[in-house]
């Protein structure tokens, strides 16, 4: 529960320093330059691919080995993970440094710009290979499930970041300012991890450190040579509009991109916070064989992650339009049109049940041919977007994300889960997704008709009206309708007696619990 609960912490920490820092960024940079640090932004995920899968893997197998840290191979486990990444990182930084100046005219940057671009690449592999250095911190706490302070340590860190930013930008460091204000952030962050796992006792017993070895490597890079593969594919799926936007539309719409789909990304976090604090324990039933269990959770977990995904995707055609407008109002006003957000919402649910999906997929160690399924998407995606473009513009990139992420990773997901726990198609296409469906049939209907109605006012009040739909009507019917029969009875039972009589009342009395497989759901 203190997982969760910090996590959402951790997201409200980031939206609250998104918002003060995109107007800031904004007031002191042109929309070219902040275009210039959004695609930044892309071509570092690109960079960090370097790391071959071996954070997922080291951050993984440490939880196989946790419980023997007196054996020698949970230290081996460690001094050969930390190993590899530190490479990793002096490899990043090396190549930032070189390739910088060869990029921007593969990128097509404006010559004025290119100078800039250079360096604020090389700064930004500097970033990039501290975070390498400092990341078996985070993997410990993540193996020994104490979420809780990872999320309070990046809280932490998004506070000093923010302060940091403003005081660059007073000083004049223009675009260079987003990166020199993260480095001494983010390594605060990993200090305050590692003071963690050294109180909690974490770090493998004296003299049972083993030493690195070639063993512990190929168990490492076995595993992570898959899990890079889909990150491959994630990241031409997740990263790669910015840079199609730039190389097809121009800086200003990709700064329009990047300021429009902010919320998205944030809304989109939150939604996955559902099953990424409960993937720890998911990884510890998978090792000890717990397969019922690990049924019964990761359905309530899917179940409420769709259900959850429908209730922002509607809030979110609703109110960011409007908010951009509020949110940017000033020199550099970015104009973002409601369809954008529309089909961004359906890429929002379709987007839930394929991290669901696969990620579960991920933990049990059994990548199978996900692995060459996210890059076949990826690919397929930015040949798609390269092409319509010119034509679709921004609505025609997202449509093309929509249905590649449905015809191969949501359609993978859901066939890999299938066999895993030998479940039929209607069960695992259907019936986990008949709560969403009664809560989006209901709900969707309202809102369109309250954005009609509220079309002619002004933009504040719209806002506002459209804010509190969702709050009022919109949450009524997500606990209603959204959340499985037996998860209702389950929270009822757990909350404070005053609460949970409230619950009771909003679920209609839920009854005994119920199982999900024989009719819950």
């Amino acid at each position: 529960m203190s997982g969760v609960a910090s996590s959402y912490a951790l997201l409200a920490a980031a939206t609250c320093a998104t918002l003060v820092s995109v107007p800031l960024a904004l007031h002191y940079l042109s929309k070219e330059r902040f275009g210039l640090w959004a695609l930044m932004s892309s071509v570092g995920g690109y960079l960090s691919l370097i790391d071959l899968g071996m954070s997922g893997s080291v951050a993984r197998l440490l939880i196989d080995h946790k419980d023997e840290r007196k054996g020698g191979a949970y230290g081996s486990l460690v001094q050969t993970g930390t190993l590899v990444l530190v490479a990793q990182g002096v490899l990043l930084f090396a190549a930032c440094w070189v390739l910088a100046p060869w990029l921007s005219p593969a990128l097509d940057i404006p010559r004025e710009l290119q100078g800039e671009f250079t360096w604020l690449m090389r700064w930004q592999g500097a970033l990039l290979g501290q975070s390498f250095c400092l990341r078996i911190f985070n993997q410990l706490l993540f193996a020994h499930q104490r979420m809780d302070l990872i999320n309070y340590a990046q809280i932490g860190s998004a506070g000093v970041s923010l302060a940091l930013l403003w005081a660059f930008f007073r000083a004049g460091g223009g675009v260079l300012s987003l990166v020199w204000a993260a480095l001494p952030s983010q390594l605060c962050g990993a200090a305050a991890m590692a003071f963690c796992c050294w109180r909690l006792g974490l770090f493998p017993a004296a003299r049972c450190w083993g030493r690195p070895s070639w063993g512990s490597f190929v168990e490492l890079f076995t595993y992570g040579k898959d899990l890079f593969l889909v990150a491959l594919g994630g990241q031409l799926i997740l990263a790669s509009q910015t840079a199609i936007i730039t190389r097809r539309l121009g800086l200003d719409v990709a700064a329009a991109w990047s300021v429009g789909t902010r919320a998205f990304n944030l809304v989109s976090q939150l939604i996955w916070k559902i099953y990424d604090a409960a993937a720890p324990g998911f990884a510890e039933m998978v090792t000890q064989g717990e397969k019922r269990l690990a049924l019964d959770r990761y359905r309530t977990v899917f179940v409420m992650s769709v259900s959850f995904a429908a209730f922002c995707a509607v809030g979110y055609a609703l109110c960011n339009s409007l908010f951009v407008s509020v949110w940017t109002a000033g020199k550099n006003r970015i104009m973002w049109p409601p369809i954008n957000d529309v089909l961004l919402g359906i890429w929002m649910i379709v987007s839930a049940a394929v991290h669901c999906h696969n990620c579960f997929v991920s933990l049990t160690k059994k990548i199978g041919f996900m692995r060459f399924v996210f890059f076949v998407e990826g690919s397929v995606f930015v040949v798609a977007a390269l092409i319509v473009a010119g034509i679709g513009q921004l609505p025609g990139i997202i449509l093309c994300s929509i249905v590649c992420s449905l015809v191969f990773s949501c359609a993978y997901g859901t066939w890999r889960v299938m066999r895993m726990f030998d479940l039929g198609f209607r069960e695992v296409a259907w019936r986990w997704l008949v709560p969403m469906w009664a809560f989006l049939l209901r709900f969707a209907p309202v809102a369109a008709v309250t954005w009609y109605l509220a079309h002619g006012l002004a933009i504040l009040p719209r806002l506002a009206i459209h804010c509190l739909l969702c709050g009022t009507a919109g949450a009524y019917l997500l606990a209603k309708y959204g959340i499985p029969p037996a998860f209702q009875t389950e929270l009822v039972n757990r909350m404070p007696k005053p609460a949970g009589r409230m619950l009771a009342r909003v679920f209609g009395s839920p009854g005994p619990s119920k199982d999900l497989a024989s009719g819950g759901v």
